[in-house]
C-alpha cells in the first residue's frame, strides 16, 4: 500500500526492529535470529548462562504490546507457551507479556496517531521489558532447568 507521494508504507516489523536493536545490544550480534509476521516482530538470542532470550513486539489495530521469553532450545516464538503458570513441565521455555511483567492484567498500549508516537511507545515497551524481564525469569525459572542470565 502506497502512502501519498508514492512511497510504500513501512511494515510494523520494519519500524519495530530498529527500536529493539537500539535498546537491546545483544540483538545486533550475528547469532540473533529475527522473525516477522504481519503486525509482529521478534528476536531470539543466546543467553550468557545458556539457553535463549526472546523479545517480541505485537500490534493489533491501534494497540501494541511486548513479550519476553526464555527457552532452553532455539524454538519459534509461538512454540513457547504464554505465561509461566501455564508452561507444562516439558516445555522448552515460556513467554510473558509486558503486562504480566508489570504485575497487571492483560493490557495493550495505544499506538498513537503518528509514526513518532508509535516509535516512542515501542521504545517504552522495549525498555520496560529490558528492565523487568531478567528479574521475572529468575523468580519464575523453567521447570526443567534454571537458565542463568
Amino acid at each position: 500500500m502506497a502512502k501519498p507521494g508514492g512511497r510504500p508504507a513501512r511494515s510494523f516489523a520494519a519500524r519495530a526492529r530498529p527500536v529493539i536493536e537500539k535498546h537491546i545490544p545483544e540483538t545486533r550480534a550475528p547469532e540473533a535470529y529475527w522473525g516477522a509476521r504481519p503486525n509482529q516482530c521478534w528476536v531470539r538470542w543466546p543467553r550468557a548462562g545458556g539457553g535463549f532470550s526472546y523479545l517480541a513486539l505485537r500490534r493489533h489495530l491501534g494497540w501494541v504490546t511486548g513479550e519476553a521469553g526464555v527457552a532452553l532450545e532455539p524454538v519459534e516464538l509461538n512454540a513457547l507457551p504464554l505465561g509461566a503458570a501455564d508452561a507444562p513441565a516439558d516445555a522448552p521455555g515460556y513467554r510473558v507479556r509486558l503486562a504480566e511483567l508489570l504485575g497487571e492484567e492483560d493490557r495493550w498500549w495505544p499506538t498513537g496517531d503518528t509514526t513518532e508516537e508509535l516509535v516512542r511507545q515501542l521504545e517504552w515497551i522495549v525498555l520496560q521489558i529490558r528492565v523487568k524481564a531478567d528479574a521475572y525469569f529468575v523468580r519464575h525459572p523453567l521447570p526443567r532447568a534454571a537458565i542463568g542470565g
